[in-house]
């Protein structure tokens, strides 16, 4: 059967025994590409009726199905049947063609249709097509997920590519021209930062200078407490020797009673108990007339001298001062 076909037919070859129809469904929406044109779509429709599901398209215009004959039935029946078809579109001078099918058998119906003048081939398999049988169209479309990329979408990845190309060329002008921008933020913000250096070096100066002033404080209130102490110490002394010479002058005339013992005989001996104790160690006495005036001598235990001795550097005052200070207190009870 003589098919009339002409350069805007394209033919489609379908391997019906190794392709579902579903396959069939998405190549005729790759084959929009070529619109308008005539499309004829080739197979055994006889062996496989239930593929033949879709009425509807009998009554596009230019969509035509053709039912192929098998010279012989058996393995490769189909791939002869389908090879004779080919040809005969070839003869024709159907240049454009659709192969369904992951049969690597189908490499020779290729080669066929440009043995002699060029095709333009596209085959649509699954992923586990061979290389050979890819290597031998023009484009191949994976079904139903497409792994490599075919001649339009590498046409596609380039324009997008150009496409970043002049993004990146156009961000570069805005960047340069955005530099004396960040020239100008740059200082402003480098003046900023010095500002604020110079503040906190302020604040720090202003706390030292503040902590200064009360390590200065403390030590003219420690310094007015010590000359407070030692006042307080020598008005003690000045009150002790006054009292020491008051003691003083009440012991004279018990002195000099004793340097007249012929008018003590005459003297009451109850009333003159009192006075003898005074006189009980005329050595001691003897010491305290060879002090200055206004001195008062005491022999300490070494016990009570180094409980002095720490009181006087936890008080901060002299042994003297300590010591007149503890006997005013006893005088005062």
């Amino acid at each position: 059967m003589t098919l009339e076909s002409s350069n805007t037919t394209v033919g489609i070859l379908y391997d019906i025994e190794n392709a579902p129809f579903e396959m069939l469904n998405y190549t005729l929406g790759k084959a929009r590409r070529f619109q308008p044109c005539r499309t004829i779509v080739i197979s055994d429709w006889e062996e496989r009726p239930e593929q033949k599901r879709w009425e509807k398209l009998l009554r596009r215009p230019g969509f035509t199905f053709r039912q192929i004959s098998r010279t012989f039935l058996g393995k490769n029946s189909l791939d002869s049947a389908l090879y004779d078809s080919a040809k005969l579109l070839y003869e024709e001078g159907v240049r454009r063609y659709f192969i369904i099918t992951t049969d690597s058998d189908f490499v020779r119906i290729a080669q066929m249709l440009n043995s002699k003048e060029k095709s333009y081939i596209i085959g649509v398999g699954t992923k586990q097509a061979s290389e050979t049988l890819r290597n031998a169209y023009d484009e191949f479309i994976v079904y139903p997920a497409e792994e490599k990329e075919t001649v339009r979408k590498k046409h596609t990845r380039k324009k997008a590519e150009t496409a970043e190309e002049v993004l990146e060329t156009t961000e570069s002008k805005a960047n340069k021209k955005a530099e004396p921008k960040k020239d100008v933020k740059s200082k402003k913000a480098k003046a900023n930062k010095a500002e604020k250096n110079e503040k906190e070096k302020s604040v720090k100066a202003e706390k030292q200078e503040k902590a200064a002033k009360a390590t200065k404080t403390a030590k003219t209130a420690k310094a007015a407490k010590t000359v407070k102490v030692a006042k307080s110490a020598n008005d003690e002394q000045a009150a002790a020797n006054a009292a020491a010479k008051n003691a003083k002058s009440k012991a004279a005339p018990q002195a000099a009673a004793a340097e007249k013992p012929e008018q003590a005989s005459h003297v009451n001996p109850a009333a003159a108990a009192p006075s003898a104790a005074p006189v009980a160690k005329p050595e001691h006495k003897a010491k305290a007339t060879a002090l200055p005036e206004g001195t008062f001598a005491v022999r300490l235990p070494k016990t009570l001298r180094k409980q002095l001795e720490a009181r006087m550097q936890e008080e901060e005052v002299t042994m003297d001062e300590l010591i007149t200070y503890l006997l005013m207190r006893g005088l005062s009870h």
